[in-house]
């Protein structure tokens, strides 16, 4: 007589790509006989459905309010019979060596399109807003090879390494990609400070991608103005990788005021890389350091800025700062909303100018002091149609009830 199967359940709770915790799990468990499940319910927006398993096993990559409200509900659904691992809720939690050393099940996701994993591991800066230094330590030795997770016949390869440019062996692993004809995606960003002739000859050879790999394009990374000098030493080597072939990963929401994001925003319109930039997260026990005078220079001279590529992305630092400008101010800036719904999402704008109380014309003057009195006022109007999504949450966050 058969003996059932047990079935283990992976819960992806917040990954943008393929978890490779899970894909590794997936194998374990598939070589001990077990049945496994993917669950991708997520959102933390409305109930996931229980699932009935003999274990079940989750993974947080981020610490975000959503990665929170997800994992609150796991935790509702199946108790103490759940176990989470991931940067989202612990540093410290490894996969069991035999799980480690498993190859990538990329059936799990019916994934095809590129193989993942990494090469080396750690990182010798100690950035505060990154989880690195604790979780990982100082850059080690090669951690394992293409081989420990790339398919036979899949040429896509992206790279999760922490500081790739600073192992001391990277020049082998470069010629070992070009060697291999890989395609690569150097999805954790390459460090400018670590790049050189030699390096930069072998990077030219690399067949680096996008995150979707249909073009060819290298990612650095600029989160304060004091490393743009790190890219004017290097200005004639980045000229090598082609025109717009340079994207350069900025964060913001940390420690950086508005001029100094300004200075950085505009530096790489003005080369001509292309820009992407990054809201921080907080870590463990690192809350954001956003200075109290953030608000340092004319908010017009950024709302202004355009890039040649990449609208969506610079779309979600405006709505960030137009968030942040209502906390600090009370109000919305007129000419930022115009700018922000001015293509998309025009009901927004809408909704904004039949609700002119919202709004003011007057760049920083604090209203936070009428906050109830708007309050009231949204409450009594019934104008247009239904306030644009976010807004009754931002207002929540940032003005006292009033009833």
């Amino acid at each position: 007589m058969n003996a059932i199967r047990k079935t283990v359940v992976l819960h992806d709770v917040d990954s943008r790509i393929p978890n490779l915790a899970l894909l590794k799990l997936s194998t374990f468990h598939r070589q001990q006989g077990w049945h496994v499940v993917l669950s991708r319910a997520r959102d933390g927006a409305r109930p996931a459905a229980r699932l009935d398993a003999d274990k079940h096993l989750a993974s947080v990559v981020f610490r975000t309010p959503v990665a929170a409200r997800a994992v609150e509900q796991l935790q509702a659904l199946y108790g103490d019979r759940i176990e989470f691992g991931g940067s989202g809720v612990d540093l410290g939690k490894r996969l069991p060596p035999e799980v480690e050393s498993c190859f990538p099940d990329y059936s799990l996701y019916d994934h095809k399109l590129y193989a993942l994993g990494f090469l080396t591991r750690g990182c010798n800066k100690r950035c505060d807003f990154c989880v690195v230094p604790e979780k990982e330590g100082r850059l080690k030795r090669q951690a394992a090879s293409f081989d420990d997770f790339v398919p036979d016949g899949q040429r896509n390869v992206l790279l999760l390494d922490d500081n790739l440019l600073a192992y001391p062996g990277v020049e082998d692993l470069l010629g070992e990609m070009i060697a291999r004809r890989y395609a690569i995606n150097f999805s954790q960003t390459l460090d400018i400070a670590y790049l050189d002739e030699a390096r930069f000859r072998l990077l030219c050879q690399v067949d680096s991608r996008n995150a979707r790999f249909t073009k060819r394009l290298i990612y650095f990374s600029l989160n304060h103005p004091r490393d743009i000098r790190q890219f004017e030493k290097r200005a004639e080597l980045l000229k090598g990788f082609g025109r717009h072939g340079v994207a350069v990963i900025m964060l913001y929401g940390f420690d950086t005021s508005l001029s100094e994001d300004y200075e950085r925003f505009r530096f790489i319109r003005r080369k001509g890389y292309i820009p992407f930039f990054q809201q921080y997260w907080p870590i463990a026990g690192v809350p954001d350091r956003v200075p109290d005078d953030y608000f340092d220079m004319d908010l017009n001279a950024m709302i202004r800025l355009t890039f040649h590529s990449n609208g969506q992305n610079w779309e979600k630092y405006l709505l960030w700062i137009n968030t942040f400008y209502f906390q600090r101010y009370g109000r919305y800036y007129r000419p930022l909303i115009e700018i922000l719904y001015r293509y998309n999402n025009r009901h927004r704008l809408e909704w904004f100018r039949m609700n002119p109380a919202c709004m003011s014309d007057e760049l920083y003057r604090d209203h936070r002091d009428s906050l109830a009195e708007l309050h009231a006022t949204l409450r009594q109007q019934s104008l247009g149609p239904r306030p644009p999504r976010g807004l009754s949450r931002w207002l929540a966050q940032a003005t006292p009830d009033s009833t």
